[in-house]
């Protein structure tokens, strides 16, 4: 595990927040100058912790109002590999993982309605059985880590 001091978590929870925050202002939120965030933030980013900045967009707002989450089992790995690549192929999944567990396979994913919803299920009921639930509300919805709270553990 990378060794991170107090101002680099800070530094990292604050671009969490907000990757478009200046060094200045990070500098001001940590009490560190602009040249001295900046070194900062490139030594976290050659040593692979910053790996990207990105924006966040409600799927909402574009259409998408229905948040999925599908669990598959596919049977053996040959089959596997072949619903990998279909979930690949799919823009609605935003997120497919490999389980333990009774099912193989848990997928995210985005649609406009349970028509959507249906469309997207047929293109996988020729590689697996699957359980389909629509999330209606989200107890915890999507957050960075606490980093600061994580690390100290």
């Amino acid at each position: 595990m990378e060794h991170l001091d107090d101002i680099n978590l800070s530094l990292l929870e604050l671009l969490l927040e907000n990757g478009r925050m200046s060094y200045r202002e990070l500098g001001e939120r940590v009490g560190l100058s602009a040249p001295a965030v900046t070194e900062r933030v490139h030594k976290l980013e050659e040593r692979g912790i910053i790996t990207g900045y990105r924006a966040t967009i409600n799927e909402e707002a574009l259409g998408f109002p229905l948040f999925c989450i599908i669990r598959l089992n596919v049977p053996p790995k040959a089959l596997s590999d072949e619903i990998d690549r279909t979930l690949e192929a799919i823009p609605e999944v935003i997120e497919a993982n490999r389980v333990t567990g009774s099912e193989s396979h848990v997928i995210r994913a985005r649609v406009r309605d349970t028509a959507h919803l249906e469309e997207l299920l047929s293109r996988l009921w020729n590689h697996s059985d699957s359980v389909t639930s629509i999330v209606t509300s989200s107890a915890v919805p999507h957050r960075p880590m606490r980093l600061r709270q994580a690390y100290k553990r």
